[in-house]
């Protein structure tokens, strides 16, 4: 982790710069971001060269939890984690919605509203010193580490806020019908689901890195929205140009994803 950490702050830093002098020889850019990632990725690297880095701090209790369905035969789960490890992946048995080992505690509110159930899970220890004080305290990433299993059999809206943050995404056997990813200063990979019918994928980013791999057999229809991004997609599979990219059978596929991905500074891949 504290490698990862260094990679990320001094790649934050060197895009910052390298949009500064974009806008020093006339590229038209507002002069705020580039300062903003500076800022982000020296409080990363200073964190760390003061012998707490991101990561590196004594770890939060973890809790083991479990969310119940209660009868309900599909869910929406929102999942608020703002820094730290968040790792989501299926394996929560046929009676349970979520199960998982959350640092720094759970607190969970739900209702059941027919056959659905909307849940809302959220870190209970929100220690406001972690999000002044970061790198510096050593209580992000390896304090508040999430790993949240959601059951395959339920299908699923998920909604994941996360702020500076390395995020996993391991949906491929689950049934997402739809999925939000609002995330910030992080470093994020989402393995999209196999077989969930059609999937419609919103990501909204800041200074990050994100990479979403659709699995091989499921078309993909893609629009990237970036004011200042490097972009990567596969174009063998996603044939395309400036910001929208579709698979040729996507009609006609039986799983897809309609992905948008909607992103200030940020590095995107899509495989």
């Amino acid at each position: 982790m504290r490698r990862w950490s260094f990679v990320i702050g001094a790649a934050l830093v060197l895009l910052g710069i390298l949009s500064i002098l974009n806008a020093v020889l006339g590229v038209s850019l507002h002069i705020f971001w580039p300062i903003v990632l500076i800022a982000i990725g020296a409080w990363i690297i200073l964190g760390i060269s003061r012998g707490r880095p991101w990561g590196g701090g004594p770890a939060a209790d973890r809790e083991h939890a479990s969310v119940p369905l209660d009868g309900a035969r599909q869910a929406a789960v929102t999942v608020h984690h703002g820094a730290g490890r968040l790792s989501i992946g299926s394996g929560a048995a046929g009676d349970l919605l979520a199960s998982g080992s959350f640092g720094g505690g759970l607190e969970v509110s739900r209702r059941v509203d027919g056959d659905r159930m909307v849940a809302d899970l959220r870190v209970r220890d929100r220690d406001p010193s972690r999000w002044f004080f970061g790198p510096w305290r050593g209580g992000w990433a390896g304090v508040l580490d999430w790993d949240l299993d959601l059951n395959p059999s339920v299908p699923l809206s998920l909604r994941v806020e996360a702020g500076a943050s390395e995020t996993r995404l391991s949906l491929q056997g689950l049934q997402v019908r739809e999925l939000l990813l609002k995330t910030g200063a992080s470093s994020t990979t989402v393995d999209l689901p196999e077989r969930a019918g059609h999937t419609r994928v919103t990501v909204e980013s800041g200074a990050a890195s994100v990479r979403i791999r659709v699995p091989g057999a499921v078309a993909a229809s893609i629009v990237v929205r970036s004011t200042l991004a490097g972009v990567r997609v596969n174009t063998t599979r996603f044939p395309g140009s400036t910001g929208v990219y579709r698979s040729p059978n996507f009609d006609t596929a039986e799983n897809k994803a309609e992905i948008l991905v909607d992103t200030a500074v940020a590095s995107i891949e899509i495989s």
